[in-house]
């Protein structure tokens, strides 16, 4: 059995398929990212405390220490990307401030959340102009 030569023109077709691979890694990033992070407009609880509860249990996500869910539009989260301040290694900064919900499990019950509203701006990794993960509020 004789080895034959690399076919060039398989070349560009590898090529293709792995930035398609990257694009569609890039694509579930950033739907877990809105499953995990963006609720908006707010979903309605009686109080902070049953808002976090049910949204963790909700999103799947329950028994996470913390998470913050950001209340704007998947217009205004992707313009940090575009438009935010570099903070290195694909992090942008918000120029603006976003309606945030804090969700904080508490340390005894069966995964309960103390739930706090506020207005930061963030710090997301953007991958492809779409953010993958959010960082923190600063």
């Amino acid at each position: 059995m004789t080895l034959k030569a690399p076919r060039p023109a398989l070349l560009p077709l590898l090529c293709l398929a792995a930035s398609c691979l990257a694009l569609s890694t890039a694509d579930a990033q950033y739907d877990k990212f809105l499953k995990r992070h963006l609720d908006f407009p707010k979903s309605w609880a009686e109080n902070e405390d049953k808002y976090c509860t049910t949204m963790m249990g909700r999103r799947s996500i329950r028994c996470q220490g913390k998470n913050t869910f950001v209340h704007a539009s998947e217009a205004q989260l992707r313009a940090v990307c575009s438009s935010g301040t570099s903070h290195g290694q694909g992090a942008r900064n918000s120029l603006g401030t976003f309606r945030l919900t804090v969700c904080t499990r508490l340390p005894k019950g069966p995964c309960l959340y103390q739930g706090s509203s506020t207005m930061a701006r963030i710090r997301l990794v953007c991958r492809n102009g779409s953010p993958v993960q959010y960082l923190r509020r600063m």
